[in-house]
């Protein structure tokens, strides 16, 4: 029985990568010596490099000590024309506070001199103002006396015409209430003597019965008296009157 070996797939890939990836033996020395001529310029290089660093260094502590020389030098002199300034400040300053006082005295003056001149242009104003303001107040007042004496006696006349509308309708209603009552007093005399004219008819009408009756018993007494002197009494003889209203 005979056995089949296959190649893997992924050997396959990798042999192709290396054939890819295949370098000849001119082109590794040649890498080498580029590199080698690399490190010896980087070498060359990093020694220049450092030769000019020193340089350098040496050059700055040169410069630092000329610029700290020219740095006093240019104090030193910065310093002598700063107090050359200041005191050419000072007299500029002194002549020009000397100059402005002497300028803010006459602003002052003729300050003064105009405000004393507007004060009294401004008093005069006042004056004819204060003047006008009393004429006018004046005028003013006038007027309101005329307006309150033309009000007040429209007002006094207004109650003068209404108190004399007040008294007529009081006088009309008075007379009103005393006729009534004048009315309701001789309605009530009327019915008052009518009672009395009634009363005394009733009066005399009793007056005429006890009239008729006491002559009833007048006549009674005489005719008792002849039949007691004809010899009857009383008691066995009766009278019968018939009184006639």
């Amino acid at each position: 029985m005979s056995a089949t070996f296959t190649t893997p797939k992924f050997m396959n890939s990798l042999a192709r990568i290396a054939m890819e990836n295949r370098v000849s033996n001119k082109d590794v020395r040649a890498k080498k010596q580029a590199k080698a001529r690399r490190v010896k310029d980087i070498q060359r290089q990093r020694k220049i490099a450092t030769q000019m660093d020193k340089e350098l260094t040496k050059l700055e502590k040169i410069a630092d000590k000329e610029a700290d020389k020219q740095a006093k030098i240019q104090a030193k002199e910065d310093a002598k024309e700063a107090k050359i300034h200041a005191k050419e400040a000072k007299i500029h300053a002194k002549v020009l506070a000397k100059e402005e006082a002497k300028q803010a005295k006459v602003l002052a003056k003729e300050e003064a001199k105009q405000a004393k001149v507007l004060a009294k242009e401004e008093a005069k104003q006042a004056k004819v103002e204060a003047k006008e303001d009393a004429k006018q107040a004046k005028m003013e007042a006038k007027a309101l006396v005329k307006e309150e004496a033309k009000q007040a006696k429209m007002e006094a006349n207004a109650l003068v015409k209404e108190e004399a509308k007040q008294a007529k309708m009081e006088a009309k209603a008075l007379v009103k209430e005393e006729a009534k009552q004048a009315k309701m007093e001789a309605k009530e005399t009327k019915a008052q003597e009518k009672a009395l004219a009634k009363e005394a008819n009733a009066q005399e009408k009793k007056t005429k019965k006890a009239i008729k009756v006491v002559e009833c018993n007048d006549r009674q007494d005489i005719i008792q008296t002849l039949c007691e002197k004809l010899g009857h009494t009383s008691l066995n003889t009766h009278v019968s009157v018939e009184v006639t209203a």
